[in-house]
């Protein structure tokens, strides 16, 4: 099994990291907390205001992970 095997990931994370990853990560604290490569970031910005917010979408591999959490709920 290779180190970036979902199952090696889910095996691995924390409590916290699980419910994280469950919810999905609303911050850049809670992005860096996870494993790298299971979300990935988007800026957005409005042009009027120019104000700027980010989101994070889980990758196939995050998908990956985050079903065998599911599973093992």
């Amino acid at each position: 099994m290779d180190d970036r095997s979902p199952e090696k990931i889910a095996a691995g994370l924390t409590p916290a990291q699980r419910a994280l990853l469950l919810s999905g990560p609303s911050s850049f604290n809670e992005a860096d907390a996870l494993p790298q490569g299971l979300f990935d970031e988007d800026c957005h910005w409005d042009r009027a205001t120019g104000d700027e917010w980010f989101t994070w979408e889980a990758t196939e591999l995050g998908e990956a992970v985050r079903a065998l959490v599911e599973r093992e709920r």
